[in-house]
């Protein structure tokens, strides 16, 4: 199957998956990370059959629009708190990245982002919600830290990363308010 070429998705895409690739950086084998061995953000642990070490950044992309955007149903979430959700999907998966949400909004947290996740997003006030979106992943990854004190070499880079998302959300965000992401 050919790999659609990133000018193919929507912008909102692309800009979301822009950042994804910005912070998950090229190809690491890192001792610590439970992952192994990753490129782009994508892990052997996950994707076991793909060649991680000749992963292309299109094949990535086309992974994380597949997998993370359309499963967390990002193109249907406001523009800013879509972008918070999609990379928390890439760092902790689409039903994690979805309860968080769901936890935040009062609701059921059944992990999956339906209609009732999707109206409740877009009726709550967007800055608020980033906030508190960005604060639960914070608590978040602490947890995973105070669980394996190995990941507590990353926790200043996911903190430098919520610091760095948290700045696109609001930017995104404010220059739509209200709008939805798209396909």
């Amino acid at each position: 199957m050919q790999t659609p070429s990133l000018n193919t998705y929507s912008i909102a895409f692309q800009h979301a998956v822009a950042f994804v690739l910005a912070k998950e950086g090229g190809y690491v084998c890192h001792v610590d990370d439970p992952g192994g061995e990753t490129n782009f953000g994508i892990s052997k642990r996950a994707y076991p059959r793909e060649d991680i070490l000749n992963l292309t950044e299109q094949r990535a992309a086309f992974i994380y629009h597949r997998d993370y955007w359309r499963a967390t149903r990002s193109h249907e979430l406001p523009t800013g708190i879509a972008l918070a959700v999609f990379d928390a999907a890439v760092q902790h998966g689409p039903a994690t990245a979805a309860r968080l949400l769901q936890e935040i909004l009062g609701l059921v947290t059944d992990g999956i982002i339906g209609s009732k996740t999707i109206q409740a997003a877009r009726l709550a006030d967007t800055e608020w919600l980033i906030a508190r979106y960005v604060l639960r992943r914070a608590r978040l990854y602490a947890r995973i830290q105070a669980k394996d004190s190995a990941q507590s070499v990353f926790i200043e880079g996911w903190f430098n990363r919520l610091r760095d998302l948290t700045n696109e959300c609001w930017q995104v965000g404010y220059a739509g308010a209200g709008a939805t992401y798209g396909r």
